[in-house]
């Protein structure tokens, strides 16, 4: 009997315990996997650039072209080179305006809109396209990869990150891909053949009925344009036709 009744205890003792442990499990909220996480903190940095994902626009031929990065001033028209270098791709800036992220062959680097100056960012790699840059600097792109370029991160410390290529961002991803940029506030920007007869290519915001060139490139190529937080300037590749 003395037994039976200790066994008894350990049983009610065991039970107790297994719901209060159940109890704990349900009250503690699922943590997110590190993969789950990165996809977090990519979702908000292109939130923070205010791109709008509405359709699928031409590459125009691009994705390869390298050149020199100009600017224009939306509210004056006014235009400049940023640096001297003339092999520089996918442009884009800081969100306080005062440095240029871009591509040189594999190596992403940094360009000072004032003076030029280059500092080269993070290790080499398999860069396919930069996107933007995150409020805490953390620049946005894709790598190249199989079957299809992976989402990454480059953070300011040069530490660079690869996203897995999930199925549930493949529509997404493939929009990021293209050339055309579109923005919340109905800014389009475009690339197009340019509309002087010249041979090249030129930049154009498009909002609502209303267009505008805002390179005028005759015969060269402009390309790869992204905008400034403020909406204030646009940032474009120049390269010669060959």
């Amino acid at each position: 009997m003395i037994l039976r009744s200790a066994w008894l205890r350990t049983l009610i003792l065991s039970s107790c315990a297994l719901l209060l442990a159940d109890t704990v499990v349900a009250q503690t909220p699922p943590q997110p996997t590190p993969d789950n996480a990165l996809k977090g903190m990519f979702a908000a940095g292109l939130d923070s650039l205010r791109l709008a994902l509405n359709g699928i626009g031409s590459l125009a031929g691009g994705t390869e072209s390298s050149g020199a990065i100009w600017q224009v001033d939306l509210r004056t028209g006014e235009t400049q080179r940023i640096g001297s270098a003339a092999d520089l791709a996918w442009p884009v800036p800081s969100p306080n305006g005062q440095v240029v992220i871009a591509l040189r062959g594999k190596q992403v680097v940094t360009i000072a809109v004032g003076d030029g100056r280059e500092t080269s960012l993070g290790p080499p790699a398999e860069w396919r396209k930069l996107i933007g840059v995150a409020p805490d600097g953390t620049v946005l792109g894709f790598l190249e990869g199989a079957p299809r370029p992976h989402p990454a991160l480059l953070a300011p410390s040069g530490r660079l990150t690869e996203l897995p290529a999930g199925e549930t961002e493949r529509k997404r991803n493939a929009l990021l891909l293209q050339e055309m940029r579109d923005y919340a506030d109905g800014v389009r920007l475009e690339v197009r053949d340019s509309e002087h007869g010249g041979r090249g290519r030129d930049i154009f915001l498009i909002e609502g009925p209303k267009q505008r060139n805002l390179s005028n490139c005759g015969d060269d190529l402009c390309l790869q344009p992204s905008r400034s937080t403020d909406g204030n300037h646009v940032f474009y590749i120049r390269a010669p036709r060959l």
